[in-house]
């Protein structure tokens, strides 16, 4: 799969499945070869927050193509694309834009098209083996568990934006293929700051 980056993510360093492997949660990786039977998803992901979906391409290892983080529906969301990965791709020349990180890589849905089913349906058809792993997010952010209530606003400012604070640093140290910030929320914000305070994130 030949991709180009974006500046000004042209020169960052990027991180593959084994450089953060330590931080995801072995017993709820779900490995998907195309064609395969689709995997039970149980009730316990819905205790997870963020996931992240992997290919394997020739050469590279395996790679990031999406991350994402869900309140109470990770389940669902995971069961989503497990169904779509697996479903008939017939747009090969269908308009693309840019994601966060890449140019022309997103396939911009017709009148009435859901996203999300497109996006994982090419996905399915650009590649034949994938994992998807769920983020030990405060291992990854070297937090604490707290135990009880959040004794402080500082505690409570984590807990309310730790999730999508790692899901936007992940992305950026994975360069996800198919990423899309949202610039006003946190993801938004925490790519700005990355992209102006590079080493901090490498």
């Amino acid at each position: 799969m030949e991709i180009k980056r974006r500046e000004p993510y042209d020169k960052n360093h990027v991180m593959y499945y084994k450089d953060l492997e330590e931080f995801f949660i072995p017993e709820l990786e779900i490995r998907y070869c195309k064609g395969a039977e689709i995997p039970t998803v149980s009730s316990i992901y819905n205790d997870y927050r963020v996931w992240l979906l992997f290919a394997e391409f020739e050469g590279k290892g395996w790679t990031c193509l999406q991350v994402a983080h869900s309140k109470k529906n990770v389940k669902k969301e995971i069961e989503f694309v497990l169904e779509h990965l697996s479903k008939r791709w017939d747009r090969s020349g269908c308009e693309l834009t840019d994601s966060q990180f890449y140019k022309h890589v997103c396939p911009v849905p017709k009148r009435g098209e859901n996203y999300r089913d497109i996006l994982y349906r090419k996905i399915g058809y650009e590649g034949s083996e994938f994992k998807i792993c769920v983020l030990n997010v405060d291992k990854y952010l070297g937090l604490k568990k707290v135990e009880k209530n959040n004794k402080n606003d500082a505690e409570r400012i984590i807990e309310i934006c730790k999730n999508q604070y790692a899901e936007a640093k992940i992305a950026y140290q994975t360069l996800a293929v198919y990423w899309r910030k949202v610039s006003s929320a946190i993801d938004g914000q925490t790519i700005s700051y990355a992209v102006e305070h590079r080493s901090e994130f490498e």
